[in-house]
């Protein structure tokens, strides 16, 4: 609706200021005994041949469509009639605002001027001044109508496409941000289960067994009973406060999460005397110096927990060798089991996601993780961690 309205007012401007100074010119004071303008005679027959002339400026209905077309139509218009400078301006806006090829912008710019100065009708110029005269005023105004609506119309396809960039580097941006968000959930969620599955698994396999022991053995005596029953209690509220911390840190901000102290290579000596108190034979070797940050030794922990833990629950009772050596930048932790000697009739389920956590850990700290069978019915997982 805007370009009908726009161009039913370019193409009857030119006809309207054709009226407005045939009806001056009368009142124009004379120039010696000379009219300043010659009069005009405005009839019905006048109206319509300037009408006619103006209507090459109805292609500017057009425009956004067929831009180099319209500006064609206009230009040739202006050439070989009285299309109106301002149609020529709009034309050439258009153009420049929506053609991709400047080649094309410039060649019509160029043709433009050559349409407005009319080199053909040069021939019936009255003297060579008056023809610089009319070739120089028709010069500056084309240039200004030209050159000014390129600029323009450049300048504005520039912004319209720095614009569109902008938004769609907006756009891509949050959905970068969305992905790394959804990303970052997601390694939360794994990192909670793997800390839940460390924290846990192990004090409940052995409250399992310590039970096991005692629904296999309902004989025995009071103090056996109170003494396996003392342990039960005493892991249970073990991992009872760490599944309290754990959970925890979920329930509070980060500036006011209780901060609890890590496992260490210290504490292997507690883990391994609770296996050999609930029945595992547990060897526990150590060569080398001692040298590893905080990240390293807790990664080692629950190495060694871990393979505790399966030896709980898949070969209870066998012979076990925890074996940690120091070489000169990483430390390997192995935990060795043999096949067990008979069964302990405790279920234990494992839902296999022990082995896949360390593996993660492992990575995390740069290190390599492996494990598999040895032996005949013997199982290993072995740990290589960087020192730093």
């Amino acid at each position: 609706m805007f370009d009908i309205v726009l161009t039913l007012v370019v193409t009857a401007l030119p006809v309207l200021l054709w009226l407005v100074a045939a009806w001056l010119t009368p009142l124009l004071p004379l120039v010696g005994e000379r009219a300043a303008l010659p009069p005009q005679t405005v009839t019905t027959a006048t109206v319509l041949a300037h009408l006619v002339t103006s209507l090459g400026n109805l292609a500017l209905i057009g425009r956004r469509r067929y831009p180099e077309v319209v500006a064609v139509v206009v230009i040739v218009a202006e050439a070989f009639g009285h299309a109106s400078m301002l149609g020529l301006m709009i034309a050439l806006y258009t153009v420049a605002a929506l053609a991709a090829s400047r080649a094309v912008v410039i060649g019509l710019g160029v043709l433009a001027i050559v349409g407005a100065l009319k080199p053909w009708n040069w021939q019936g110029a009255p003297n060579a001044a008056a023809l610089y005269l009319v070739v120089a005023f028709t010069a500056v105004s084309m240039l200004v109508a030209v050159v000014l609506p390129v600029v323009l119309g450049l300048y504005t396809s520039a912004r319209r496409g720095l614009m569109a960039s902008l938004r769609e580097r907006a756009a891509r941006l949050e959905r970068e941000q969305e992905l790394v968000a959804r990303q970052v959930r997601t390694e939360e969620r794994t990192r909670i289960a793997r800390e839940m599955h460390d924290v846990v698994a192990h004090r409940v396999s052995l409250m399992v067994v310590h039970a096991g022991a005692l629904e296999m053995k309902p004989g025995q005596g009071s103090s056996s009973v109170a003494s396996a029953a003392g342990k039960i209690g005493e892991i249970g509220r073990q991992a009872l406060g760490e599944l309290r911390a754990a959970v925890g840190v979920l329930k509070v901000d980060d500036d006011a999460a209780p901060l609890a102290p890590q496992p260490t290579l210290d504490d292997l000596k507690e883990l391994v005397e609770q296996s050999r108190g609930a029945g595992v034979p547990v060897e526990f070797r150590v060569e080398g110096r001692r040298r590893l940050a905080n990240a390293a030794e807790r990664t080692a922990y629950r190495v060694v927990q871990e393979g505790l833990t399966n030896v709980h629950k898949h070969a209870f009772g066998a012979p076990t060798e925890i074996l940690l050596r120091f070489l000169p930048d990483l430390l390997e932790v192995s935990v060795r089991n043999s096949a067990p000697r008979k069964a302990v009739g405790v279920d234990l389920p494992s839902g296999g996601h022990g082995l896949a956590g360390l593996r993660e850990r492992l990575s995390l700290v740069g290190g390599e993780f492996e494990s598999g069978p040895v032996g005949v019915g013997g199982f290993r997982i072995m740990a290589r961690i960087p020192v730093g």
